[in-house]
């Protein structure tokens, strides 16, 4: 008797999980892929997927999401009874592919067997420029002021039969640019040369410039370039900020920028009196440390009055080395009123 009942059970086990599919949720997506042709650069096209529930539960679609910023999904709907459907309307945009382009979009669900279903986009981008760096975008390493860098941007024109480019100077004025049309005798071809020249000052600098060209699709390109200038003696950090922070504490190291360089910091001082000033050298013409150290001023204070409660000061870290006599780090904080 026990092996009867034990049977039944069993069968009606079963029968549970093949009804189980059935009673639940079901993802259908109509087109899974989507082939857009031949596109020019900065071209947007649109598709639309329908997207229904062919099952007995309810389905919930959780997320749909692209894998690049070129890409960008719009669902109608988040949640479908049986038999109902919806759309998901695709926007792509070649921006500056040159190509053949493929990305995906994904649809998660609550699906029990499907939660995750994939979109394909394709699109052959035809770009009448190219350009390289293709993000139109030129980046220095950390250099020493007094050196001279040199780094190009290639144009290549795909049709005009000849290419010519021009740029005055950069929107800051901070880098020196120069055009070299027909480059190695190739009339197609153009060479943007960016400069970072001897005398541009310590710190991060970052600049652009706009690159006006014959090619009616892209008349003008616009050219982003940064550089970072260090000083023969370095300073980590380059600045401080306390913020609200009832106590202030923070080393501030001074080293070379390159080994060997002989130095000796001299002093320091700081233009904030509630902030004292301690030189301490650890290493020998490798490094010194510059300890501050103090607290706020009060929220009733006339200067946190004045300058409503953003307290900023320069600390001036003097030195020996005839490049780098004095060092700046600005120092900020915060007071509550």
């Amino acid at each position: 008797m026990r092996q009867v009942i034990a049977c039944f059970l069993f069968i009606l086990a079963i029968g549970a999980i093949q009804q189980a599919p059935a009673a639940a949720q079901v993802i259908s997506v109509d087109p899974l892929s989507f082939d857009f042709g031949d596109m020019k650069q900065q071209q947007t096209r649109t598709a639309t997927v329908t997207v229904t529930n062919e099952g007995a539960g309810l389905l919930r679609i959780l997320d749909v999401k692209a894998d690049c910023g070129c890409t960008v999904p719009t669902l109608a709907k988040e949640t479908l009874a049986p038999g109902e459907s919806t759309q998901i309307e695709i926007q792509f945009n070649s921006k500056k592919f040159n190509g053949m382009v493929i990305k995906a979009v994904n649809i998660t669900s609550n699906d029990p067997i499907n939660s995750q279903v994939d979109i394909l986009i394709k699109a052959n981008v035809h770009a009448a420029l190219v350009i390289d760096p293709v993000n139109q975008r030129v980046g220095f390493s950390r250099s020493l002021k007094g050196e001279v860098l040199t780094k190009q941007v290639t144009f290549t024109a795909m049709d005009e039969p000849v290419l010519e480019i021009s740029a005055d100077k950069t929107r800051q004025g901070l880098f020196d640019v120069k055009t070299i049309n027909g480059h190695e005798g190739d009339p197609q071809v153009s060479i943007l040369e960016i400069i970072v020249p001897a005398d541009m000052d310590p710190g991060r600098h970052r600049d652009h410039v706009r690159v006006t060209t014959n090619i009616e699709e892209l008349p003008t390109v616009d050219i982003e370039m940064q550089a970072w200038i260090a000083q023969a003696l370095t300073v980590s950090p380059e600045q401080v900020s306390f913020r609200y922070k009832k106590n202030f504490i923070q080393t501030i190291r001074v080293s070379p920028f390159e080994e060997g360089t002989e130095f000796k910091v001299t002093g320091a001082e700081i233009d904030l009196p509630e902030i004292s000033v301690q030189v301490l050298e650890t290493i020998p013409n490798t490094e010194t440390k510059v300890i501050l150290e103090g607290a706020p001023i009060s929220g009733s204070d006339p200067r946190a009055l004045e300058s409503k409660g953003h307290m900023k000061g320069t600390l001036l870290i003097h030195t020996d080395h005839p490049e780098t006599p004095v060092i700046k780090v600005q120092v900020t904080y915060m007071v509550r009123l």
